[in-house]
C-alpha cells in the first residue's frame, strides 16, 4: 500500500514539471515558483526573496520596463515576478556578477546606479554622465563602462563600480573617420577600444584619457571584449570572418589570429571569454552557432543553435543570454558544464495572469468546474 502511494504521488507531479531544456524535463525548486508567483492585491508585482531562490541572474525587458530575475538552474528555470525599483526604469544595463543596475530613469536627467544586493532600493546618481548614449560596454566583470554619444562624438569611461564610482571626462572622438561600429572597456577603465569602419574598410583604436591610436587595421569589427581583468583583448571581423587576440593593447598590442572562416566563423555578431580566460565564445549569426574556442589548445567547437540568437550578454558565470524577445522563450547558452548547451526558460507570463494562475491553483480539482465545450 506504501509503495502505491508514492506512485500515485509521483505520476500526479511530473505533469507539473516544465520542459527547460532540449528534450529534457527539470525540476523547478518549490521556492522558486513561490517566488514566481508573488504578486501583490490586484496582480502588482512584489519584491521577492530572491537571495534565499537560486537564480540564473537578472535580464531587463524594455517594453514591460521591467527588471526580471530567472529563479532556478541553467536547464530548470522560469523568469521570476517583475523587481519593484520604485521608479520607471527606460533603459538599464545588468553587472555581470549581478549585483548592481545602471539605469535611466523616466524624467531625470541622470544615470542611477541601483544595489541590487540592498534590494534594489539604494540608489545613487553617476554625476556628470548624461542619459542618451547610443551604445554602451561592460567590462568582463563590470567594474567599468563606457558610455558613446553619438551627437556629440564623445565617449565617458566610468570605474571603481559598484563602490566607489568614477566619471572620466568626455573625450572627443571627432577626428577619429568613420561610423562606430565596436566598443568595449578594460576591467580597470584605463583603456577602451573603438571600432570605426567605413565602407568595407575600417579599424580598432586604442582610446585612452592620454591618447587615441590605431592598435589593428579591420573590415568590419561588430564584436569586441577585453580578457577578464586584463589589457588583452579579442575582436570579431565581419568582413574577413576572423576572430583574433589583440595581446596588451597598451603595449605593443600583438595580433593572432584564433579563428577564420574555413574553421567554421561566420559573420561573429557577439563575443565573450570565459570567467577564467581559457575560453572564447563566438556567436556566428551567420552559422547560427555558439563556436567555443579554447586559448590554450586553439581547438574549436561548434553549437548550433535552434532558433534566431542576437545577443551573448553574461547572466552570471558562464550562462549568457542569447534571445531578447520576451514574448517567446528566451534561449540561454549554459558553458559553465563539460559540455556547453543550449537551454531555454519559458515566455515570462504577465504579472495579472500570473495572479490569476496562482488564485486558480488554490482552488481544488474538485472544485474547479469542467472547460465549456
Amino acid at each position: 500500500m506504501a509503495k502505491q502511494k508514492l506512485l500515485v504521488s509521483l505520476l500526479l507531479l511530473l505533469p507539473s514539471w516544465p520542459v527547460c531544456a532540449w528534450g529534457e524535463r527539470g525540476a523547478i525548486p518549490a521556492e522558486s515558483t513561490a517566488a514566481q508567483n508573488e504578486t501583490g492585491a490586484g496582480g502588482e508585482a512584489t519584491s521577492p526573496d530572491l537571495f534565499g531562490t537560486p537564480s540564473v541572474g537578472f535580464v531587463f525587458e524594455p517594453e514591460a520596463q521591467a527588471l526580471r530575475p530567472i529563479l532556478g538552474t541553467p536547464g530548470a528555470a522560469l523568469f521570476g515576478s517583475k523587481v519593484e525599483l520604485g521608479m520607471n526604469v527606460r533603459r538599464a544595463w545588468v553587472s555581470p556578477r549581478q549585483s548592481f543596475v545602471v539605469a535611466e530613469v523616466e524624467q531625470s536627467p541622470e544615470v542611477l546606479l541601483l544595489d541590487l544586493q540592498q534590494g534594489a532600493q539604494t540608489s545613487k546618481t553617476l554625476p556628470t554622465l548624461s542619459v542618451g548614449a547610443e551604445r554602451v560596454a561592460v567590462s568582463p566583470t563590470g567594474t567599468a563602462m563606457a558610455f558613446y554619444f553619438r551627437n556629440e562624438n564623445r565617449l565617458q569611461i566610468v570605474s571603481e563600480l559598484p563602490a566607489s564610482p568614477e566619471v572620466g571626462p568626455g573625450i572627443d572622438l571627432a577626428d577619429i573617420p568613420g561610423l562606430l561600429s565596436s566598443l568595449a572597456v578594460s576591467d580597470d577603465g584605463r583603456a577602451a577600444l573603438v571600432a570605426v569602419t567605413d565602407g568595407g574598410t575600417g579599424a580598432v583604436y586604442l582610446i585612452t584619457s592620454e591618447q587615441k591610436r590605431i592598435i589593428a587595421q579591420a573590415g568590419d569589427v561588430r564584436a569586441m571584449t577585453f580578457l577578464t581583468n586584463s589589457l588583452s583583448a579579442v575582436i570579431g571581423d565581419t568582413t574577413t570572418n576572423e576572430v583574433r587576440l589583440l595581446d596588451d593593447v597598451m603595449g605593443a598590442a600583438a595580433t593572432q589570429l584564433l579563428a577564420e572562416e574555413s574553421r567554421g566563423i561566420s559573420h561573429p555578431l557577439a563575443l565573450q571569454v570565459s570567467v577564467d580566460n581559457s575560453r572564447v565564445f563566438v556567436l556566428n549569426s551567420g552559422a547560427q552557432a555558439i563556436t567555443t574556442v579554447d586559448l590554450t589548445t586553439g581547438l574549436l567547437s561548434h553549437l548550433p543553435i535552434n532558433g534566431s540568437a542576437s545577443r551573448l550578454q553574461r547572466l552570471g558565470g558562464d550562462v549568457f543570454q542569447l534571445t531578447d524577445d520576451f514574448r517567446q522563450s528566451t534561449l540561454l547558452f549554459d558553458a559553465t558544464s563539460h559540455e556547453a548547451r543550449i537551454v531555454f526558460v519559458p515566455q515570462a507570463v504577465s504579472e495579472r495572469s500570473s495572479a490569476r494562475s496562482a488564485s486558480r491553483d488554490r482552488v481544488s480539482d474538485k472544485r474547479r468546474p469542467l472547460p465549456l465545450r
